[in-house]
């Protein structure tokens, strides 16, 4: 998949879990690591590690690869690195406190 086909393909499966807040991010510019981010809200910690898990196994199921899983729901942050496309998985409080979107709007002069 093309990174974009597959920041698209993240949220419909984030979306298809009942995730919340899901956004798209072009990082590509800000960092050589990743072209997106998709960050998305999950309403408990069951949620959120739920979302990690179908993540990966929809991703593996369609020939993507999971270079790693970062966090556990017990830290409200989970982090899914797909290579072009590293999704951020947060609890609602987490989410706020660490301001990702905030920095991806940062563009210095």
């Amino acid at each position: 998949m093309e990174s974009k086909e597959k920041a698209e393909f993240i949220k419909k499966v984030l979306l298809d879990h009942k995730a919340e807040e899901v956004e798209i991010y072009p990082v590509a510019d800000l960092t050589p690591f990743s072209e997106y981010y998709v960050i998305a809200t999950a309403p408990n910690e069951r949620a959120l590690g739920a979302y990690a898990e179908a993540l990966e196994e929809e991703l593996e199921k369609n020939g993507e690869e999971v270079r790693a899983k970062e966090g556990t729901p017990s830290t409200g942050w989970t982090i899914v690195d797909s290579g072009e496309v590293m999704v951020h998985l947060f609890l609602e409080g987490t989410r706020g406190e660490m301001c990702l979107e905030q920095l991806i709007a940062y563009r210095p002069a």
